[in-house]
Parts: structure tokens; sequence; C-alpha cells
């Protein structure tokens, strides 16, 4: 490891002090042009093939904790649908039961408390003994928690608050149920259909609300080394370009392609659809120099440009951060700050092993 470090560093120096002089009419017959060196504040990652998909938290899911059958669908697949809105009508057995049985508890509630109010009345009036106001509270309060409980369960099957006040209050059954939808969003999966009889487990309504989409792709494990969650990062897809962010990397190596997944958000003002998959150019944000491809040229180990100055080229050692099909992108230094060799540096190679030998 030393002596290759000491090889690295003779290399440099040794480099560093050749100077190729040319006369100007030199450089016109070998066709040597020079351009400056192209700050840039980003470095590109590469291309991928990419997925858009939706975060689960976006996606809510309506179902029936009974069996039930449809009897009116008022929505069909992907159609737009708000908050509130009624999605479908249901009937069922189950359903018509809870309902008798919270009319019971309803009933034996007002009836308890009628009684309850004339005893404490009584009571007051030291007519009865104390210890029957005492049991009538306390058999009250057991009903309350009852219409509580029937309540909690009437909310639980999917009857909303209104429905459930008007049956406690009229004490008269519904035939019917209205499934009404949580969000405003569109519906991405229906699986209700007029006449048709359901189970518990079946996912009714799937409603895909506003949000952030989510962008995954897979990326070989050695191009996200230097990625961390929460980086900025720059995107191109479907002939959109925006700015975002690394959700999460994978933990792990995907053992048969060495692969990494990497989730990124997409902006909710970014018009791209879930479901879509193509390649994406994804850049993140560094300082480099971006110098042609043809400008670079590799002496041994080491990837070297031509700098030109006032005694004429010098060969300088760079470190390449990232690449595109033009272009290099290579870690700035001061001393590149000059103008560089551009084409015929094959040229300038063999005329600097010229001078060394």
């Amino acid at each position: 490891m030393t002596k290759l470090l000491l090889l690295t560093l003779l290399t440099f120096s040794t480099l560093d002090a050749e100077n190729i002089q040319m006369t100007p009419e030199e450089e016109d017959n070998w066709q040597i042009k020079v351009e400056a060196p192209e700050s840039s504040k980003r470095l590109p990652l590469g291309e991928f093939i990419t997925e858009v998909v939706t975060p689960p938290s976006l996606l809510h899911i309506i179902s029936l904790p009974f069996e039930a059958n449809v009897k009116k669908l008022n929505v069909a697949k992907y159609q737009k649908v708000t908050k509130g809105f009624v999605l479908a009508e249901v009937t069922g057995t189950e359903w018509i039961e809870i309902q008798q049985k919270a009319i019971a508890d309803a009933i034996e509630f007002r009836h308890h408390t009628h009684l309850t109010e004339r005893k404490n009345m009584l009571c007051k009036e030291e007519i009865i003994p104390q210890k029957e106001c005492v049991a009538a509270n306390a058999e009250l309060e057991t009903d309350k928690i009852k219409v509580a409980a029937s309540k909690a369960l009437l909310k639980s099957y999917g009857a909303s608050d209104e429905m459930i006040m008007t049956l406690f209050k009229d004490l008269k059954l519904s035939q019917t149920m209205k499934i009404k939808s949580n969000v405003d969003g569109h519906i991405v999966e229906l699986n209700a259909t007029p006449g048709k009889s359901t189970s518990p487990s079946d996912a009714l309504f799937i409603i895909q609300g506003k949000g952030s989409l989510w962008l995954v792709s897979n990326i070989e494990a050695k191009r996200t080394e230097n990625l961390h969650e929460g980086q900025d990062v720059q995107i191109t897809l479907a002939n959109k370009t925006f700015n975002t962010t690394i959700l999460q990397i994978s933990p792990v190596i995907n053992p048969q392609n060495q692969t990494r997944q990497i989730r990124f958000s997409v902006p909710s003002d970014i018009n791209i659809f879930s479901g879509l998959r193509s390649s994406a150019k994804i850049t993140i944000s560094g300082e480099s120099l971006k110098v042609q491809k043809t400008s670079v040229i590799k002496e041994g180990d080491t990837q070297i440009v031509f700098i030109k100055t006032k005694e004429g080229f010098t060969a300088v050692p760079v470190k390449i951060l990232a690449e595109d099909n033009r272009h290099y992108f290579i870690e700035p230094s001061d001393r590149l700050q000059n103008k560089i060799a551009v084409n015929s540096v094959a040229i300038l190679k063999n005329m600097l092993g010229d001078s060394n030998e």
C-alpha cells in the first residue's frame, strides 16, 4: 500500500513538472482546441427505470363488517368523488338486528330515565327509602353504558352520526344503509355490484386520496454509496423536471442483481400518474467542473487533462466524480481555472512521454 502511494505521488509530481511548449502554429497544425471547464452544481447519478406508485397512506379502503347485499350503486371505477358522497346503499340481516337491539336499549333507557326521575322526586320528599333511588340511578347508569355501546356498534358498522341520532330519536329501523366516501379522491378499485352479496373480507371500494406519490427505482449498489435519506435530488421523468428528496433507501442489497431500492417523493403539483413505468434521469447536488470526455485521458492509473498556460500545456491529474454521455464531472481545483485541451489530447500525451524520456 505504501509503495502504491509513493508511486502515485511520484507520478503526480512528474506530471506537474513537465511542461509541453508549443508555438501557435504547432497548435494549429495539430488542431488543438481549448475551452474553459464549466462550473456545475449538480452531479448526474444516472438514468434508471422507475415506477410511480401510490403510498399506502393515500389508499382508503371501504368495507363492511357484516354480510350485506348491494341494493344501489352510485359510482363507477375511476370516478372522482368528494368526502360524504354516497357510494352505494346496502342492506343485511345483521344490520337490521343491531338496529333492533339499539332500539330496545333506547326504549329501556327512556323507561328507566322517567322511572328514576320519579323516584328521585319521591326520595327528596322522603316518601320512599333513599336506597331505592340509589338502585334506580345505578340501573340508569348501566342503561347509559348500553346505549353508548349500541351507538359505537352502529358507528363501526358504517352508520353516520345523523342516522344514529335519527334511530334513537324516532325508534324506527332503516332497511338500507348508505355507504359514503370518507375522503376526496378517485375510485381505483371497485368490487361492489348491484344485487351482489358481500362478505366482511371484501374491500368494496378503494379510493386514492390526494397527496404526494412515490417514485421507486432499483439502483446499482455502488452508485448509492454517497446517497442518504433526506438528500435533495432532481429528477426528469416523462418530460417533467422537478426537485424532490430521497425518502428511503433499502438497508439491504438485492443479492440477485446487486441493487438497492430507492424511494423518492413526487411533489403533489407534478402531473404524473400512479402506475407509470419509465426511464428517469436523476441528479444530485454537488460542486464540480463539467468537461468534455474528449479532454480526459488516462496516464497509467491516473486520469489527466492538459491545462493551457503561458509556458504551454501542463498535465494535471483529475478526480472524476460522475459522468453522462458527453461529459465528465471532475473535482474542482484552483489549477483547473485555466482553459484545457478538449481534443488531440493523445498527441499531447505522446509529447509528454517523449519529454519524460
